[in-house]
């Protein structure tokens, strides 16, 4: 493909990762490292004029996502690695984006079954289990269970805006699991046959705050009102090292009336909207790690208020792991 076209196409996947058309912050960050794979494979000659550019627009698509900048970054990383063997080897420059996307898509997988797996060992035949906005990782945690042998039920969030509940209660039902969708506000008043909570994440400060769909934090209080365990499904790419503190993320709202208010309204609301009216609709909250039972990575289950440590032990966090910032110049320096 063509330079221009590929460009094309990169800011085509920002647009549907910023708007929602992708699902899950996992499939955005790797749709979005696949587009960004394909401007370097076939935009060689220019890209370390715009290189910046185009990581700082991918973050700013999806700017709670932590997952689009840690994926991003690890892309770079191999690639700088896999630039640094030819130039040493004094081969002419040929970076096979394919590979390297691969080794990122693998390692998500990785990452999401193992976290799955050990997910699966707080699950009891018999659970009734509740559930948040739209996660693979959590859907491949509740099939497992039948898989399993084990007889559950879950409770499905609507998770408004953008009702993508919706589609994990479909998801359920079509494998076979017993499957009630709620609308959210009557979390509170089903947490009572609810066993457990498993939900995932946007990102993960290092203070352990968990950033997802907005609800999440009202649904972990009201867990926590009904002793109801809490459990946070992730893998490490979502761990923020760079944000200590889940309340300092800067929470997304979306623009749109539509989100809010029924079609039938719109036209007799619309004359007051941005004057007497306003509608806000943010798109994540933050639930503080008191409100959290663990937090159970691919490298086990941790308490969050434990969580600063992992990103030490495993991250490097915070001086020995490298920035996106000088990841993106490290790649710039070696492409030239």
């Amino acid at each position: 493909m063509k330079c221009a076209e590929v460009l094309s196409l990169y800011h085509r996947v920002l647009s549907d990762a910023r708007d929602f058309r992708i699902l899950g912050s996992t499939e955005a960050a790797l749709s979005i490292v696949k587009a960004f794979a394909e401007v370097v494979g076939n935009c060689q000659q220019d890209l370390p004029m715009g290189i910046d550019g185009l990581v700082r627009a991918a973050v700013e698509a999806r700017p709670t996502s932590q997952a689009v900048r840690n994926l991003l970054q690890m892309f770079i990383e191999k690639s700088c690695d896999r630039i640094s063997q030819q130039r040493v080897a004094k081969a002419s420059l040929n970076l096979d984006t394919g590979s390297v996307v691969r080794e990122v898509e693998n390692y998500v997988l990785s990452a999401r079954e193992a976290a799955s797996e050990l997910a699966l060992k707080r699950i009891e035949n018999g659970d009734t289990i509740l559930t948040h906005s739209y996660s693979t990782t959590v859907l491949r945690l509740l099939t497992k269970a039948p898989e399993r042998g084990l007889n559950i039920s879950v409770y499905a969030t609507e998770s408004r805006p953008g009702g993508e509940g919706k589609l994990t209660a479909s998801y359920l039902r079509r494998v076979g699991i017993k499957t009630t969708l709620i609308v959210d506000s009557a979390v509170r008043y089903v947490m009572k046959s609810v066993d457990k909570v498993f939900v995932s994440a946007e990102a993960i400060a290092a203070n352990g705050a968990v950033v997802n769909k907005v609800g999440t934090s009202a649904i972990a209080l009201a867990a926590k009102e009904a002793r109801v365990r809490v459990y946070v499904v992730s893998g490490l790419y979502k761990f923020g090292t760079e944000t200590v503190f889940g309340d300092l993320v800067a929470i997304e709202e979306a623009e749109n009336p539509e989100l809010v208010v029924p079609s039938e309204r719109m036209s007799e609301l619309a004359p007051y909207l941005g004057r007497n009216l306003h509608v806000r609709t943010p798109l994540y909250d933050v639930t503080p790690p008191e409100y959290v039972d663990a937090i159970i990575t691919e490298r086990g289950l941790v308490a969050p208020q434990l969580a600063i440590y992992l990103a030490r032990e495993l991250m490097g966090w915070p001086k020995e792991r490298k920035t996106l910032e000088s990841t993106i110049s490290e790649l710039v320096s070696l492409w030239r």
